[in-house]
């Protein structure tokens, strides 16, 4: 995708950045530490990741006030994917791209003062960079304050999503209450995993990173799933290294899985972000329950005050939901926002995305 060599910036001095590093780093996340709304994933570190990890074009929107930020709102603009039932090549035909907030992980707007007239010129310089060929605009976001703006959302012309669930543990509980709020069948896991001759590594991302991203890719083959690059891992490597960690779990002097997590000390939240499981007779080591165990316990020594499996389809009968509350995990909604930006495509879009869901595809 072909990127703006430049930002721009309204007469109110809203700016449209075209790239992460066209705005200072400390100014830039000394908003973001210091706002509620703030995360792991507005910091300018994370953004210069994911726009030179992915074929993304930036498209943030920043508030200024005597050279300060007082609101900021990351976006990126990249080509709609489609599952492989649907032909690429109808999709390539009309150029299509969709703008999300966040990218990777999850965004939303941060508004510091004056939040009715700056959220506002936040939309209004967003809706001015909108090119002919996006479809829409989705926001998602873990943060519950965001709720905020729903009604606002709503008279903007975006639509809430309530299809995707995030699932927390409050570490604040401490080992042997979550231990003791697990389902019977997790608790015996647990217990049968901590039987075995074990152990558990914790690495900076640096550390054998190229086994690693091999492991996650066996694992992405194996369960399916859109496979992160590993221009992605390397620009973390390079930029953000000490807020990603890496979990081996051995048994028997075997390797037998890897997770990796985030550090959002900005949301006091220890993220599980990607697993490395790469054959499925791992399982029978209980990988998942030794890490796990061993992630919230190390959470709980650095201070951290949540614990977040990720993020799943909100369905009860969905495996990967029921498997997560059986760590007594509970299930919080991921807030979502979209909004159609093509008003012939994107009626179409929706009535194809439901068939899809219908049928399975």
């Amino acid at each position: 995708m072909p990127r703006a060599k430049y930002s721009q910036v309204d007469e109110n001095g809203t700016s449209i950045l075209r790239s992460i590093h066209d705005y200072n780093e400390n100014q830039w996340n000394n908003l973001v530490t210091h706002a509620d709304q703030g995360t792991l994933f507005h910091r300018h570190e994370w953004l210069a990741a994911v726009e030179e990890g992915f074929d993304y074009e930036p498209r943030h929107v920043v508030v200024n006030k005597d050279s300060n930020p007082i609101a900021l709102f990351p976006n990126f603009v990249s080509e709609l994917t489609v599952p492989d039932s649907v032909p690429n090549a109808l999709i390539s035909a009309f150029d299509i791209s969709v703008m999300e907030s966040g990218g990777v992980g999850h965004g939303g707007p941060i508004v510091s003062s004056n939040e009715r007239e700056n959220i506002d010129r936040l939309f209004d310089a967003l809706d001015s960079a909108t090119d002919s060929n996006l479809l829409y605009h989705l926001i998602s976001t873990y943060d519950l304050g965001h709720i905020r703006y729903g009604q606002y959302l709503r008279a903007r012309g975006y639509e809430p999503n309530s299809n995707v669930a995030t699932f927390l543990i409050d570490l604040s509980d401490g080992w042997e209450q979550i231990l003791a709020s697990m389902d019977k069948s997790r608790r015996k896991d647990v217990r049968r995993a901590h039987e075995q001759d074990h152990y558990v590594d914790i690495d900076r991302l640096g550390t054998d990173m190229h086994r690693t991203y091999e492991m996650y890719e066996q694992n992405i083959e194996r369960v399916g799933g859109n496979l992160v690059p590993f221009s992605f891992f390397e620009t973390l490597r390079d930029n953000f290294d000490e807020r990603v960690r890496v979990f081996t779990a051995s048994v028997d002097g075997h390797v037998q899985g890897k997770y990796i997590y985030l550090l959002d000390t900005e949301n006091s939240t220890l993220h599980h972000w990607l697993s490395a499981i790469p054959d499925r007779d791992c399982y029978d080591y209980y990988p998942s329950e030794l890490i796990h165990a061993r992630a919230m316990q190390w959470g709980i020594e650095e201070g951290f005050e949540t614990y977040s499996f990720g993020a799943a389809g909100s369905h009860f009968d969905n495996s990967v939901f029921r498997f997560k509350t059986q760590y007594g995990a509970q299930p919080v909604p991921v807030l979502q926002w979209e909004r159609g930006k093509n008003q012939l495509m994107w009626p179409l879009f929706k009535l194809g995305r439901q068939r899809i869901v219908e049928k399975g595809l």
